[in-house]
């Protein structure tokens, strides 16, 4: 065979071979038709954050299970605090009751029968009925409080009764307060604060009117006394029993203080705007002239001066002729009338 020849049958072999590789599928892949398709892995289930929570009827009772096993515990802050908490979560009228008695406990009486109150108005008539002795609980703790009803000439000023906040003005409505004595303090920047002792009585009900003067255009002057039931006047108009105080224009003022059977004691005093002053008068006893120990002094050197001048007149008595008089003979002093 010439070269020629066999490279022609060679090229012809190169060809048939390539041919070949492109139409025969090669043995380690299966058949298109007889392919598996793989089974997709199943995705993950989606969590949803809210379903994984428990619902706020749950927390609550939650909550209130821990309160209930303070108060046994006679923890009464940590009571109130988780009936506070699962009460704002859902308003379950059994959690109100026992923030009450957790109230009652601490001595919180105003905010107890507060609770009280709103229980006996929205729990219904079969959980009222496991209540036993609601009403006497809730005579018992109004006897032990008084309403109180405060009202202020200027909006946003600060109520405060002793230590305790009572809002900023205007109140919306009364507050409950322990029945007693207490300072009663409004204030408000830009105005002269009013501060007042009062005695609230249990069972009963007050109510203040109280009017904030202005740092810029009035003085406040305190009239106090060591005598008491002193009746204070200013520029002649009777402003309260001392203490008391006033709040004044700029200028000059009279202060008079007046008790019946007493001497007036008064003063008279310049004030600036925005200025505060202190002043006590003490108005002075006027004994009855009877009761005076220089008066029956006086009387009984009176009475010995005549016991004796009568008498040594009666010895003494000089003779009509004579003329003469003897100084010696008068031996008490001389009074004069």
């Amino acid at each position: 065979m010439t070269r020629s020849r066999r490279s022609c049958v060679a090229q012809r072999w190169l060809a048939t071979a390539l041919i070949a590789c492109f139409t025969v599928p090669a043995l380690a892949a299966p058949a298109a038709g007889n392919r598996k398709k793989p089974k997709p892995e199943p995705a993950p289930a989606a969590v949803d954050p809210v379903a994984s929570q428990p619902s706020p009827e749950a927390r609550e009772l939650e909550l209130k299970e821990t309160g209930d096993a303070a108060f046994l515990a006679r923890d009464y802050v940590a009571a109130l605090r988780a009936y506070e908490a699962a009460y704002a979560l859902y308003p379950d009228a059994r959690v109100l009751y026992n923030q009450a008695r957790a109230l009652q406990a601490l001595g919180r009486n105003g905010e107890a029968l507060r609770a009280l109150d709103h229980f006996a108005s929205t729990a219904d008539i079969i959980l009222k009925a496991r209540v036993s002795g609601l009403d006497e609980l809730r005579a018992q703790l109004r006897a032990r409080v008084t309403e109180v009803t405060v009202n202020v000439s200027e909006p946003g000023a600060e109520v405060m009764f002793g230590n305790q906040l009572l809002g900023t003005t205007p109140l919306a409505e009364p507050v409950l307060l322990e029945a007693g004595q207490g300072t009663l303090r409004i204030a408000k920047e830009g105005f002269f604060a009013f501060e007042r002792q009062v005695t609230l009585r249990g069972g009963g009900s007050e109510t203040f009117d109280v009017t904030l003067s202005s740092t810029e255009r009035n003085a406040k002057v305190s009239v106090a006394s060591h005598v008491q039931g002193v009746m204070v006047s200013v520029d002649g108009r009777q402003v309260g029993h001392a203490p008391t105080e006033a709040m004044l224009a700029p200028g000059t003022h009279r202060i008079v203080a007046h008790r019946a059977g007493f001497s007036d004691a008064s003063t008279q005093i310049i004030v600036q705007a925005g200025q505060s002053r202190t002043v006590t008068l003490d108005p002075i006893e006027q004994r009855p002239l009877l009761g005076q120990w220089w008066f029956w002094t006086a009387v009984g050197v009176v009475a010995a001066a005549g016991t004796t001048t009568a008498v040594i007149v009666a010895r003494d008595r000089p003779q009509a002729s004579s003329g003469n008089f003897n100084p010696s003979a008068i031996g008490a002093p001389l009074v004069r009338f």
